[in-house]
């Protein structure tokens, strides 16, 4: 039997891979709540676990910050 929209459970959180241009700070790092970054040449990877709000909130505070963003990865 088929189900209705609303009674489908609700998607939990998924791994996110954010990369940035530059080399970020521990410092502006721990303002990351549940992010650890992994930093190479000239960028910066933010990864998380989050739903898709919170990744929409991380991407607006780097937009805040004026961090370009290289790519964003979310897994579906």
């Amino acid at each position: 039997p088929s189900r209705a929209v609303g009674s489908l459970p609700p998607v939990g959180p998924r791994p996110y891979r954010v990369v940035v241009k530059g080399r970020l700070s521990d410092r502006l790092g721990r303002g990351f709540d549940g992010v650890t970054l992994e930093r190479s040449p000239g960028r910066t990877v933010l990864n998380g676990r989050g739903d898709r709000a919170q990744l929409e909130a991380l991407l607006e505070r780097l937009s805040d910050l004026n961090i370009e963003l290289v790519s964003v990865d979310a897994e579906r």
